[in-house]
């Protein structure tokens, strides 16, 4: 029965969306709209419905009408029900009207990965899975642009194309091979991918159509390499401190072995680098540490046991996975300050980043992925602010972390100062926008002061199975005049902790504060069966965030071993500020500028990049001396140091630290890198492997003298070595002279006809030629009859060694013992050098042979015309489409630069149309006037008269009823009695809208109805509201932290400052933390004086969210998210499918129905028969009585009954 109900619910729901899913038509008619279209839509089984312009009107079906089965059988038929209606002598124009798709303007970038980076852009797709926020910074135009952000890894593929534009030389080195080339090192297992795949995550250059999208997509990146070798304290202490005055952001994803064994931290000189780092980075504003927790929870270790994530400079990240859960490997402990997303279980998506090989993963994991995505949102940060200290991070981090965006968040601890934190995930899920947005209103907090206690000794006994409790009184640095060591408002605490026991694993560790706040310090590590105990060990909690620390504090150590412990000494030590800490400004800049973001502050600008007088990062000139300002100088060209300029890298490089020849990051196309002297070559020198898809020279591993398919795989030897395998070993035996020791049999082998000497059995494995043979020289360790053009026969060596770089042909590596030239260089005869070709250019007749000269305007001409030119001068001239150099492009043309190996030159491209003047082909500077074009932005587009639009390229009149307008149904203005309604006239404000002033206004977001626009103006409720009789008003059916969002039917979370909400704008329900609700529904900073102001509201002593004065009413609690109707899902997903589908699924519920009814009908009749057969069989024997007995009967009792009486 219950099941059939449920289908008839169904079936009913989805009969009235199909009945409300009515087909309209618009048809144009002459005359007088109403009239004609009601009588041809009655004609036709149509209702008038309205008029939408001046003979435009709208009709729809009528299913009540009596001639509706005209429209029934058109569709039945499959012909378009308009056409039917086109054939009436009053219609002159028809159209079915169907659904179009229409896409809201978010971030959409053509990066093959970028649909799948689900932790960056999930929140339009899903409400309740929401995502980092970082389109929240880029809506507000952070994308880490001047800031540098560095990894303590294992090497950096700094040439990869997604990376190599954002890559910063100054920001790397190379720890393990002492010099200054992070390259990793290549090999079979490509082991040390790590921090390359850390990098893109970071900075992977947007809409490139390579692999995906950094979060700091303008930051640059660098790379120490430190990871692949012995890592000592020294080591440590030299990466953490590389150009503290450069480099920002630290970000390190490695740390003590996650086993659930050991504890160990940094030692004497990477803590003093850290602490170096902290006072003097950032030209004293602190560098930025980020450290990933650790990946040891299956081995049930906690990063309590880490010295990293205990030092109170590193920002200690966590991280959940794809669907809110707790990964596998997380670690738990109180220095967990925040959470960034990262892998999960299978069937949950991992990190999408760059790989080696100029490769693309979407398989990065553990905490080292959520790490460098918290390192970007910093970058965002330091954009928004420059003048953030290491300690503004912190606090920033604190408030801009959601612990309720993350459902496995439990338990949560509510701190004295009103944090929800936890030692899985801190205070939460990062939230970019949130944190750019505090960011940009963000004053400096006040100086940090430290108050520590005595060192305590109690030397107690704690036995097995037991635990004690240890108490001190903070109260001696409460009255001092030493501001530093006054704290009234914690950041962090420190627990000094000298404990011996037979079993460290099996000691649990608790802290107290004064405020009763409970946080676990040390869990329980199964793993760790440990007698060495802990000497001095600093314990971090950042849990008591924001709490007051003068009191008693508690210290509980619970022993769950079977041996006994021993506490020796435990020191407390609290890190905090005398003052309340958080100031905020009243906006981000006081103003809102008109600036192009490139321009420099606070200077003389405009709204494109080169109409800026100056520039907030780089100029890149452009043609008659102007500029343009760009956010990172574009390839083939550096930043000078002096004035920020963007000049030409030497001729060979396609991306430079500055002019030399020997300052190469990456080289122009034919041209390899050479990363050991940093210079381009054509061809790799001896000993090196020839990688054409990264563009460099690798070198060989020892040993090789050449490589041919890799670095790592030999396939010749130096003298006295032999191949075995892949690698080149000293030969056990000496072999003869034309022989070579072959392992893989143990004894000595011929060498190939071609070679005198040799390593191997081929060709190309020779260390030696016969000089009296056909193949006397040897060229790359192969014997050939004469050397190839750019090499000369060496009369020592018997080799063919390369020329200099400018010739052809030589006699020696001197440049001037060339005998020809390469393109593009003239030889001179008297030194034998070769230079770059100054002179006449000239072409070669292809009949005659003959050398005609190019026009005086050619660098280079191809012929038959000297005319015919293929470059001009770089400096003065420029190459139109016809071949010919002129001075500067005509109008309607810009300057575009192109390149070859053999010939550079610029040459004019065309501007789109109407534009006079560009700079590129869509940034136009100047528009043809005289043809009616303006500017608009970067566009041209033409200017139109009053009551007239744009309509592509031309101009067109508004149409009735529109006075004035912008498009073909976009008003401005209305005619007659019509109101404006956004941007259409209607003869009525609809619902959700009241009238103001010939205009319909919205109401307030919770209103479907009102008489104003506030919210006790309401007379009914908007869709995703219910009226709460209690409270007379109008309440959200959303949970806490989300709003429902009309377009999607769905409860979407709220954003920035803001954690409950009605809509995406400012009108607020509940604030985060400092921020208090006013009367007015807007989120203020607390007043840090008694009197409240334009700027600040009255907080009560302990942070509640709302201000004192004036009074703000507690907000209601909604509805749960499961109280929402789940026929509405069903509604909606009917809707989507096209007519047939629809048909056929009520056919299917109709027949699933009918059977269900008749087998109820059937049941119910065998029930009916079961019952009389059964009710037959109870009397069959039973004896019957005449009437008249049991009458007497009943009688006689009546009498003696009354006798009793």
């Amino acid at each position: 029965m219950f099941q059939s109900i449920i289908f008839c619910t169904v079936l009913y729901s989805l009969l009235i969306t199909r009945t409300l899913s009515l087909q309209s038509i618009v048809v144009k008619v002459k005359g007088d709209c109403k009239q004609l279209a009601s009588d041809i839509a009655q004609e036709h089984g149509y209702r008038y419905v309205r008029q939408i312009f001046d003979g435009y009107c709208e009709i729809e079906e009528d299913p009540s009408s009596v001639n509706h089965i005209r429209h029934r059988r058109a569709v039945e038929q499959n012909i378009d029900p308009a056409d039917l209606l086109r054939n009436h002598p009053h219609v002159q124009w028809a159209e079915t009207q169907v659904g179009k798709v229409r896409n809201k303007r978010e971030y959409k970038f053509h990066d093959p990965e970028w649909n799948n980076m689900w932790y960056l852009m999930r929140h339009s797709q899903n409400g309740n899975l929401p995502d980092l926020n970082v389109t929240g910074a880029w809506q507000m135009g952070y994308t880490g642009r001047g800031r540098v952000v560095t990894f303590l890894d294992d090497g950096l593929e700094f040439d990869h194309p997604d990376l190599q534009e954002n890559y910063d030389h100054e920001a790397s080195t190379d720890i393990n091979g002492n010099d200054s080339d992070p390259s990793p090192r290549y090999d079979p297992t490509d082991e040390n991918k790590h921090g390359t795949r850390c990098a893109g995550e970071v900075s992977a250059k947007a809409d490139n159509g390579i692999c995906g999208v950094g979060i700091a997509y303008h930051a640059r990146v660098g790379g120490v390499r430190m990871l692949d070798g012995e890592v000592t304290d020294s080591v440590e202490a030299r990466s953490i401190s590389h150009r503290p005055d450069h480099v920002e952001i630290y970000s390190a994803s490695w740390g003590p072995d996650d086993n659930g064994v050991v504890v160990d931290g940094p030692g004497i000189l990477a803590t003093k680098a850290f602490e170096n780092g902290a006072l003097n980075g950032r030209g004293g504003k602190g560098s930025i540490f980020v450290w990933a927790s650790g990946n040891g929870g299956r081995s049930g270790d906690s990063c309590a046991c880490d010295g990293y994530i205990n030092s109170i400079y590193t920002v200690a990240v966590s991280s959940v996975t794809e669907a809110g859960r707790k990964p596998w490997f997380l670690e738990e402990c109180s220095a967990t300050l925040t959470t960034a997303y990262s892998s999960g279980e299978f069937g949950e998506h991992e990190i999408i980043s760059t790989d080696l090989h100029h490769g693309c993963t979407s398989h990065h994991t553990g905490t080292s992925a959520a790490a460098p995505l918290a390192a970007a949102i910093y970058a965002l940060v330091l954009e928004a602010n420059p003048d953030l200290t290491w300690r503004d991070i912190m606090h920033i981090t604190v408030l801009g972390s959601r612990p309720y965006a993350i459902p496995s968040n439990t338990p949560l601890v509510q701190n004295a100062a009103g944090f929800n934190v936890s030692s899985k995930y801190g205070f939460g899920l990062m939230d970019a926008g949130l944190m750019t947005w505090y960011a940009s209103i963000w004053r400096n907090v006040p100086p940090m002061s430290t108050c520590e206690t005595v060192i305590n000794q109690p030397e107690r006994n704690i036995p097995s199975g037991s635990s004690e409790v240890f108490r001190v009184n903070l109260t001696e640095c409460q009255e001092t005049v030493d501001i530093k060591r006054t704290v009234n408002y914690i950041e962090q605490v420190q627990i000094f902790i000298t404990l011996t026991t037979g079993d460290r694993g099996s000691t649990e560790i608790y802290l107290y504060s004064p405020s009763k706040t409970e946080t676990q310090l040390l869990p329980k590590r199964a793993n760790d069966h440990s007698d060495q105990g802990f000497v001095n060990w600093p314990f971090l909690t950042v849990q008591l965030w924001g709490e007051p620390p003068y009191g008693q504090w508690a210290l509980e150590v619970r022993n769950k071993g079977v041996q006994s412990a021993v506490l020796k000494s435990w020191r407390l030590v609290v890190h905090g500020t005398k003052d309340y800490p958080v100031s905020l400004r009243s906006s981000p800049d006081g103003h809102i500028s008109n600036c192009h973001s490139e321009c420099k502050p606070d200077e003389p600008c405009g709204q494109t990049d080169t109409s800026c007088t100056a520039c907030r990062h780089y100029k890149q000139m452009v043609a008659d001396g102007k500029f343009k300002c760009v956010g990172i100088c574009p390839e083939g060209s550096y930043a000078s140091a002096t004035d920020g300029v963007c000049l030409p890298c030497h001729s060979k490089c396609g991306s430079c630290r500055n002019a030399s020849a020997f300052s190469c990051i990456g080289c122009k196309l034919g041209f390899y890198l050479i990363p050991d002297t940093t210079t381009c070559s054509e061809v790799c020198p001896e000993k090196y492997f020839t990688d054409r898809k990264l563009r460099k020279c690798v070198h060989c591993k020892a040993d090789c003298a050449s490589c041919e398919t890799n670095s790592y795989v030999c396939t010749s030897c130096s003298d006295d070595y032999a191949l075995k395998g892949t690698d080149c070993v000293k030969a056990p035996r000496a072999c003869n002279t034309s022989d070579y020791f072959d392992f893989s049999a143990n004894e000595c082998r011929w060498c190939d006809s071609q070679c005198s000497t040799c390593s191997g059995p081929n060709s190309y494995q020779c260390t030696s030629c016969d000089l009296k043979s056909k193949y006397p020289y040897l060229q790359y360790h192969t014997c050939v009859s004469s050397c190839s053009p750019g090499f000369y026969p060496s009369q020592s060596s018997s080799q063919c060694l390369p020329c200099y770089d400018t010739c052809l042909n030589c006699t020696s590596s001197n440049e001037t013992s060339c005998l020809s030239c390469k393109l593009g260089y003239v030889y001179l005869p008297d030194s034998h050098r070769c230079e770059k070709y100054t002179g006449k250019p000239y072409y070669i007749d292809k009949h005659t042979g003959e050398q005609h000269p190019c026009h005086s305007s050619c660098t280079q001409c191809k012929g038959p015309n000297p005319t015919d030119c293929i470059a001009c001068n770089l400096v003065t001239e420029v190459l139109l489409s016809d071949g010919h150099c002129v001075h500067d492009c005509p109008d309607g043309f810009y300057i575009n630069e192109s390149r070859t190996v053999e010939i550079e030159t610029n040459i004019c491209m065309p501007c789109t149309i109407g534009c006079k003047g560009c700079t590129k082909e869509r940034q136009c500077v100047k528009c043809d006037e005289t043809k009616g074009y303006h500017l608009d932005g970067n566009e041209c587009i033409p200017t139109c008269p009053p009551k007239t639009f744009l309509s592509g390229t031309k101009c067109e009149p508004c149409v009735h009823p529109c006075l004035t307008c912008t498009g073909l149904i976009s008003c401005l203005d209305c005619r007659d009695n019509l109101y404006l309604l956004e941007d259409r006239c209607v003869d009525r404000c609809p619902n959700g809208y009241y009238l103001s002033e010939r205009k319909c206004m919205p109401c307030h977001p919770m209103c479907g109805t009102c008489k104003g626009p506030l919210e006790d103006e309401c007379q009914t409720c908007a869709e995703g509201f219910v009226f709460d009789n209690v409270k007379k008003k109008c309440v959200s059916v959303c949970p806490n932290g989300n709003f429902f969002a009309k377009d999607t039917k769905q409860c979407t979370m709220c954003t920035h400052n803001c954690l409950e909400c009605f809509d995406p704008g400012s009108y607020c329900r509940q604030c985060a933390y400092p921020m208090s609700l006013t009367t007015t529904n807007e989120c203020s900073p607390c007043c840090t004086s008694n009197e409240t102001t334009e700027e600040c509201c009255q907080c009560p002593d302990i942070w509640n969210g709302y201000c004192i004065h004036p009074l703000a009413l507690q907000p209601t609690r909604s509805s749960p998210w499961w109280l929402i109707s789940p026929f509405e899902k069903i509604r909606t997903k009917f809707e989507d499918f096209d007519s047939s589908r629809q048909k056929i699924i009520l056919i299917v519920l109709i027949v699933i129905l009918f059977s269900s009814g008749l087998c109820l009908v059937v049941l119910s009749i065998c029930n009916l028969k079961d019952f009389r057969k059964r009710n037959q069989r109870s009397y069959d024997n039973v004896e019957y009585m005449p009437l008249d007995s049991i009458m007497n009967g009943n009688s006689d009792d009546e009498d003696t009954n009354l006798t009793q009486r």
